[in-house]
């Protein structure tokens, strides 16, 4: 198993000043991760700073840790020609940073179709931009991607058609193994549904409840979720890394968001992946 970790893991750390991307490295070459995830997600720090960038690509070849894919967000609900010349421009900054794989949203997370008709004409704008954005990574040797992420494009038949339509080679999908769970999808049936278009492979783990406190997410199925340390949680961890490593060329990648202190629960959730994988 390719194990690395997503740079959103050290999302507080990195917003609070406490760490750089250039520490992130360092702390993942000393880990038992082997490589890093790139999460700009909705900022564009990246793009407007190509000297830190090159720097950072620079240093991560220096250390050994290589940048396997680069994410960022998106909204193609209209295949608007202002967002796709920016995820270009994205996907450019995946190029310098030596990333193979580029992630995008097509829609901001919370939204959701109001009915069947608009789900239909917004996917066909989807499609048009999704192949906008691939046949631009196709020219930097990338592979364009889009995660099972927020409300709307997700679950594993609604990705499954979307990698159908864009045909595309070199557009695919990055699977979080847990992420079904928000439209009420089970985390096997997610995974065992996109594991053969999967570039790359996502794991975090949840508490799962039917009813719960504050700070919460609530499902469409009515389920409340929270983030925890790899391992703590309610999900089947062993079983979807044993389907994960029926691909041992697609990389896995730590992406914790719970409430334990980091780096610890990093380290801690890391570990466990190992161990639940049965490499430790």
């Amino acid at each position: 198993m390719k194990l690395g970790v997503s740079s959103y893991c050290f999302r507080s750390l990195m917003t609070s000043g406490e760490m750089d991307l250039i520490a992130v490295l360092d702390w993942v070459a000393a880990s038992p991760a082997g490589h890093i995830e790139v999460a700009a997600m909705d900022g564009e720090y990246y793009l407007d700073n190509p000297d830190v960038v090159n720097a950072t690509a620079k240093h991560a070849e220096n250390i050994g840790v290589p940048i396997v894919n680069y994410l960022v967000s998106g909204d193609l609900r209209t295949a608007d020609g202002k967002e796709i010349d920016r995820l270009r421009r994205q996907l450019d900054v995946a190029h310098r940073f030596g990333a193979r794989i580029f992630r995008h949203d097509v829609a901001p997370w919370s939204w959701r179709e109001q009915d069947p008709g608009e789900f239909e004409t917004t996917f066909a704008q989807v499609v048009e931009g999704c192949r906008a954005v691939a046949d631009h990574a196709a020219e930097l040797g990338i592979t364009s991607t889009i995660e099972n992420h927020g409300f709307f494009m997700n679950g594993s038949d609604r990705l499954a058609r979307l990698v159908h339509a864009v045909d595309r080679p070199n557009f695919r999908v990055t699977l979080d193994l847990g992420n079904g769970l928000c439209v009420g999808e089970v985390p096997g049936k997610t995974a065992a549904g996109l594991i053969d278009v999967a570039a790359s492979i996502g794991v975090k783990d949840f508490h799962i409840r039917r009813s719960a406190g504050d700070g919460w997410l609530k499902t469409l199925a009515g389920d409340y979720l929270l983030g925890t340390i790899t391992g703590h949680g309610d999900l089947d961890i062993a079983g979807l890394l044993a389907l994960a490593a029926t691909k041992p060329d697609v990389p896995v990648s730590l992406e914790f968001e719970g409430l334990e202190s980091t780096p610890a629960a990093i380290e801690r959730s890391l570990n466990n992946i190992l161990r639940l994988a049965g490499a430790a």
